[in-house]
């Protein structure tokens, strides 16, 4: 398994569709997941330090979990297939839960929980990305060819 870091949301014009970006650890390979608005609210609520007024879905799941005091240990993304991700919770008591990749990314982002993914998922579905260095944004030249990959790539693109 990779160890990955959650990387931002950014939205891909012009279809306004969120799109999650995982980094692999000490490289400029990155995982690219279309998710839906919702998550993508989430997720940024919550990496941005926000808390509503009440409980969001991902806060009460965390919330619940650590009611019956159990946390969540680390996400893994295990497949990809037609672009469609699946990642497991791995549970301290030891117990395994089948998620979409989007709520198990949020759910990791309120837990400061590991992101794994498996090295097939990253073979498939993985974008290498040259950075000069990791203080800087991406060159907007880097930036313009990630975006010509992303409004190019297709579902069967990740088919095993």
């Amino acid at each position: 398994m990779l160890e990955l870091e959650f990387a931002g949301i950014r939205i891909q014009l012009p279809s306004n569709q969120p799109l999650l970006l995982l980094k692999r650890h000490e490289q400029n390979l990155y995982l690219p997941l279309w998710i839906g608005a919702p998550e993508a609210s989430a997720i940024a609520m919550s990496e941005q330090g926000l808390t509503p007024p009440r409980p969001m879905t991902h806060d009460l799941l965390i919330n619940l979990l650590e009611a019956l005091e159990v946390s969540l240990q680390r996400v893994e993304i295990v497949s990809v297939q037609n672009a469609i991700f699946t990642a497991e919770l791995v549970l301290s008591n030891g117990k395994r839960v089948d998620s979409r990749s989007s709520d198990a990314i949020a759910l990791a982002v309120r837990a400061q929980c590991p992101i794994l993914c498996t090295e097939e998922v990253m073979e498939s579905a993985g974008v290498a990305i040259e950075i000069e260095s990791e203080d800087e944004e991406l060159p907007e030249e880097q930036m313009r060819e990630f975006r010509e990959f992303l409004d190019n790539i297709d579902p069967e693109d990740f088919s095993a």
